[in-house]
């Protein structure tokens, strides 16, 4: 079975939530980090389980859900870039205008709560505390987690949860049209036609998505090219293309295509990851050059004597 949570935050995030994998709150430091995954990976030695079933799927969570979680969030350096993916995500939430829908009561409770800090803290620990006793719902309780983490962001960043639903009057009723207008109306009113334009910018798509999978690389750009001169604001293809160049190490192309994306659709995922990983490489690119940087030369003290020679 496939370890992703496709749920509330993991769902911004490529099928994953290090956090709600390990039942610590977005804000948690190292120690607590470490503590709640020794408490985890005790709970899923194999011996603790009778039938062989059970060691397998303890086994199977520990190593490709718990662990890959814990790989990334133990280290100083790998935490902190996905801490700056998260920033990333927040700003998303509110420049595109995105409000979490509770799914279950404590959702609710952290959603509306008046001190989000507390709600969210107890809620999480209610559900951390039965994550891996129940392994058949390890991964239902960890996408709940995983809602809790996506409303605790949106709330964070400013999301107002007693914001008022606008009141939509009724519309005054119509007088019912007769027959005679009716017909007269069908007949001089020709049926709407469905415009083509997304089906021929999909079929481009899905040829470039081929090739790049192919990595077949200068026609997955001519196809996007050509889509996007169908649909020049086809977010998808942006993203996909800025995808390419990425792969091609095009770095200011791909950046062009990736803010394009976003530009049309602030929710493009490719886009937003794809911006996380040039930050990453530009991040790393000057790391390296300052390593590589000859040390400055020191500069002499001049004396009395040096500044004006000896005769």
């Amino acid at each position: 079975m496939p370890f992703e949570i496709n749920h509330g935050l993991g769902r911004f995030n490529s099928q994953r939530d290090l956090h709600a994998a390990l039942g610590v709150p977005l804000s948690a430091a190292p120690g607590e980090i470490r503590k709640r995954y020794l408490k985890i990976a005790k709970t899923l030695h194999p011996d603790s389980r009778d039938d062989e079933s059970g060691k397998k799927m303890a086994s199977d969570l520990l190593s490709k859900f718990v662990n890959p979680a814990y790989e990334v969030l133990s280290q100083e350096k790998e935490r902190e870039e996905y801490q700056v993916i998260l920033r990333l995500l927040e700003k998303q939430l509110l420049t595109a205008n995105i409000v979490p829908t509770p799914t279950f009561d404590l959702a609710r409770e952290v959603f509306n709560a008046a001190n989000v800090e507390e709600a969210y803290q107890k809620a999480l620990n209610t559900l951390a505390q039965d994550q891996y006793t129940d392994l058949s719902n390890a991964l239902k309780i960890s996408e709940q987690i995983s809602e809790l983490n996506l409303i605790y962001l949106w709330r964070s960043a400013g999301g107002k949860a007693t914001a008022a639903t606008p009141i939509v009057s009724a519309p005054a009723p119509q007088p019912k049209p007769d027959e005679t207008q009716v017909r007269a109306a069908t007949a001089t009113t020709p049926p709407a036609e469905t415009p083509k334009t997304e089906q021929f910018t999909e079929q481009y798509f899905r040829r470039a998505e081929e090739l790049f999978n192919k990595g077949i690389y200068l026609e997955a750009i001519k196809e996007l090219k050509d889509a996007l001169k169908i649909d020049p604001r086809s977010a998808r293809c942006h993203a996909l293309l800025g995808k390419v160049y990425l792969q091609q190490g095009s770095l200011s192309m791909a950046k062009v295509h990736f803010n394009q994306a976003l530009k049309l659709n602030p929710q493009e995922v490719t886009a937003i990851q794809g911006l996380e990983a040039i930050s990453k490489k530009e991040r790393k690119a000057q790391q390296q050059q300052k390593s590589t940087e000859p040390p400055k030369p020191e500069k002499k003290k001049s004396s009395f004597f040096g500044l004006f020679g000896k005769k």
